[in-house]
């Protein structure tokens, strides 16, 4: 916490010296001088429409130690414009340590400021992305709203076939991109999530949009377009990537489980602005490679899977391994139990919890195999409708984890 109360005092600080403002958008992105006086320049050209005579700060990293250009940046009479270097590294996707850095110096910022509405954009700023955000927090009354990105069928398939279906079930919101590290909040949403602390053992207070959900706080998704590219490398494992994910995820469930265990079913966000328009894909799955992977992790991870898995699934799994590839399915209610059984014995502490989630993407890679081969044909809406099962089977099968999550020691299915 040493560094984030160090980060909230130095922003806290630069705040002091600015008075008010309306709007802060923090840009963890902009790395470079560049980077700033494009993304500023672009920023401009919508502020005068979303906010009429208000004052708009922008929090920028102190790499950028040039602030923006003349031509990008506020000239000396502009008073409707700021900028000021904080500390902020850019936002790793899915990885809450690195959000919550940059999210507690705009939100802090946020609060010294007076403001109105605190626009985190940690992809590629867009003018477009920041009207869409803040205008439902500044004039619809919402607490939190974040992008509904277009997808082609096989993009964000973690996202898809774990981080969106397990959010509904457990807090009962379909909300599409509920890890979305470009948002805007409003000033209850972050006077919560500033006073919240980490849980003993645990370095962050959760997700954002979680603490959201649990606060009973209004929550909304804007379209947009296709997923701008991370701000960062993203040359990971996919090992390295599902296990932040999942530890990020079941992290957060263990930290909210008093909200969701009362939760029952799910309802739609509100959404607004138009999609993409859908274009239909034909290219044929390859999926050999993850059939192979899921093959070896049956032969070289039975052991570990068995800390985990119901003796149900793991027979499932078993199955699965002996079927050819054009008849390879793994039925929903296998891979949510599967999910379930890894959320489970994580809580559990089982086995080291970084290795049992890493011994998760064999059977990833065995629903990612599963479903390109089903949607491969499929229309963008019927790929959205498969989806949707997907979602209300987590929501069907959620009596089982909290029979598990409530009592371990009977429950033996």
């Amino acid at each position: 916490m040493a560094v984030l109360d160090t980060i909230t005092q130095e922003t806290e600080g630069h705040a002091d010296r600015t008075g008010e403002a309306d709007l802060v958008v923090a840009l963890p992105s902009c790395q470079s001088r560049e980077q700033l006086d494009d993304a500023v320049a672009g920023l401009r050209t919508v502020l005068p429409e979303l906010l009429p005579n208000g004052k708009t700060v922008i929090l920028h990293p102190d790499t950028a130690v040039a602030a923006a250009s003349e031509d990008a940046g506020p000239s000396a009479a502009d008073t409707s414009l700021q900028l000021l270097a904080v500390t902020m590294a850019p936002v790793e996707r899915y990885h809450q340590q690195s959000l919550d850095q940059g999210l507690r110096a705009l939100l802090q910022a946020g609060r010294t400021l007076n403001a109105k509405v605190c626009v985190m954009m940690s992809s590629e700023p867009s003018a477009e992305s920041l009207r869409g955000l803040a205008d439902q927090v500044l004039y619809n009354g919402f607490d939190l709203s974040v992008p509904l990105y277009a997808r082609h069928k096989f993009d964000s398939l973690i996202n898809r076939g774990i981080v969106y279906p397990l959010t509904r079930a457990l807090y009962g919101a379909r909300l599409h991109n509920p890890m979305a590290a470009d948002m805007a909040i409003s000033p209850q949403l972050a006077g919560k999530y500033l006073q919240s602390q980490p849980a003993a053992g645990q370095t962050d207070c959760g997700w954002i949009t979680t603490n959201a959900l649990c606060s009973g706080l209004q929550v909304c998704q804007v379209h947009r377009g296709f997923a701008p590219l991370p701000g960062v490398s993203e040359a990971v494992d996919l090992s390295d990537s599902l296990a932040q994910v999942l530890s990020t995820l079941l992290l957060d469930a263990e930290r909210n489980a008093v909200c969701w265990q009362r939760v029952r079913g799910s309802q739609g966000v509100r959404t607004f602005g138009r999609p993409e328009p859908e274009e239909n894909e034909s290219a044929p799955a390859q999926v050999g490679e993850m059939i192979e992977t899921f093959h070896r992790g049956c032969k070289d991870l039975l052991d570990i899977w068995a800390t985990a898995l119901s003796p149900a699934t793991l027979l499932n799994l078993k199955k699965l391994a002996k079927l050819p590839e054009d008849q390879f399915r793994l039925p929903d209610g296998v891979w949510v139990h599967a999910l379930y059984d890894f959320m489970l014995g994580h809580r559990q502490r089982v086995i080291n919890r970084e290795h049992l989630l890493r011994a998760m993407t064999p059977i990833y890679l065995a629903w990612v195999a599963s479903y390109a081969l089903e949607v491969q044909t499929f229309s963008p809406a019927a790929v959205v409708n498969r989806i949707e099962t997907l979602g209300a089977a987590f929501e069907d099968l959620k009596p089982y984890l909290l029979s598990r999550w409530r009592w371990p020691d009977r429950f033996n299915p």
